[in-house]
């Protein structure tokens, strides 16, 4: 059976979220879970990733008072990476801020992934970070 991407709609798809991002930022990149679970989970829309139930895939989307979209928290399990997840997922958040109106993007993407993002039209901007004891590099892309 093939993954399915769809917003996390109810609490047993939210603990699926937070199992997905405890296994991929706090257990494999050693965040604090202080640092991945912040005062912006309610007020932002969560997207899971299944495959026969089981949750493989997460990314958040949070529409910011500025016009702006921001992709965050973007993981896919270990034994599910390859698979073109992390692409769907990217996909699926383009096109649900799409449709709800927005047509600017950004993101803060570790440093290995930066040509990962550039290939869907993200371009960084400015020096690399420090966020959360990780590299990143802030990264948009604005259509029309």
């Amino acid at each position: 059976m093939a993954p399915t991407i769809r917003i996390a709609a109810n609490a047993d798809d939210q603990l699926k979220v937070m199992v997905v991002r405890g296994i991929v930022f706090v257990e494999e990149q050693q965040v604090d879970w202080a640092g991945e679970f912040d005062q912006y989970e309610a007020a932002s829309i969560h997207v899971l990733g299944e495959e026969a139930g089981e949750p493989v895939a997460t990314g958040r989307l949070r529409l910011l008072p500025d016009g702006w979209a921001k992709f965050e928290r973007i993981a896919v399990r270990p034994r599910w990476r390859g698979r073109g997840l992390g692409r769907a997922m990217v996909i699926f958040l383009l096109e649900e801020a799409q449709r709800r109106g927005i047509g600017r993007f950004r993101l803060h993407a570790q440093t290995y992934l930066e040509d990962f993002y550039a290939g869907y039209g993200f371009r960084r901007q400015g020096e690399v970070f420090d966020e959360c004891g990780i590299p990143h590099v802030l990264m948009t892309r604005e259509d029309g």
